[in-house]
């Protein structure tokens, strides 16, 4: 009792971080400037969006590594051991970040993306939203998503110790992470950037499928809903304004 007690001493301080770090990456995306932005704000928008938008499903794994790590290893200081965990996961995601930024830039000078960050055409839209619906269904995201789903499995099979060991399994989930999350994350190119309700609903199916029951059977029906609705993109041409900031707050209000 005493013990999980101290645990949970411990690690207060540590989520109570996270939580703000989330909080406040949210705040920094929505300040920014995104209308023709620089490649600095593109840059900087990524970084607090992938901040903002996968500390929290991070969660699970790190309490679970918390509770792990004192009775594994004595060689290290848990609360160090767990921010060198995080240190880990985070540098993946950021790396991803300062690709898709990139790979965004590339785009926008290829007129592929709009100056609101929102991909140029149904055509484009139907193809991409296919695309990242069918990868919902592969084997790669089963294998990437059951690692995110059993963070004591995933822990022990991956444990090494010290701190080298603690950032290096914090980098083994985070690209385990990336590769259940990516596509979902780029779909900020479909509803846009500056669009609070597409941006919450994405956050929230990358957390269900992590956490909730039958989140793999979620991350198929969600496979199958974009694949149907890049379908009615290419058959419809303008559908995909339905996901605009303007269409979704009407749809919230009860107007549509």
């Amino acid at each position: 009792m005493h013990a999980r007690v101290d645990d949970a001493a411990r690690l207060a301080p540590i989520i109570a971080g996270l939580v703000a770090l989330s909080i406040f990456a949210w705040a920094a995306m929505f300040s920014l400037h995104q209308a023709d932005a620089s490649r600095m704000d593109v840059m900087l928008i990524w970084v607090a969006m992938t901040v903002g938008m996968m500390t929290p499903s991070a969660l699970p794994m790190i309490g679970a590594y918390d509770r792990i790590i004192e009775s594994l290893d004595q060689s290290v200081r848990p609360s160090a051991a767990v921010l060198a965990f995080i240190a880990g996961y985070l540098a993946v995601w950021l790396l991803f970040a300062v690709v898709a930024a990139e790979t965004q830039i590339v785009l926008r000078d290829h007129a592929l993306i709009g100056a609101h960050m929102v991909l140029s055409g149904s055509r484009i839209s139907g193809m991409f939203l296919i695309a990242a619906g069918l990868y919902q269904l592969t084997p790669m995201k089963h294998v990437c998503i059951s690692k995110c789903r059993s963070p004591l499995g995933f822990l022990l099979a991956n444990f090494a110790p010290g701190y080298r060991g603690a950032l290096l399994l914090g980098v083994r989930h985070g690209a385990f992470c990336v590769g259940c999350c990516w596509l979902l994350m780029l779909l900020v190119w479909i509803g846009g950037m500056s669009n609070l309700i597409w941006m919450a609903a994405i956050s929230l199916i990358v957390i269900a499928e992590k956490v909730a029951p039958h989140g793999d059977v979620l991350a198929k029906g969600t496979g199958v809903a974009l694949v149907a609705f890049g379908i009615v993109c290419l058959a419809v041409p303008g559908s995909e304004v339905w996901l605009s900031d303007e269409a979704l707050a009407s749809i919230c209000r009860g107007s549509i």
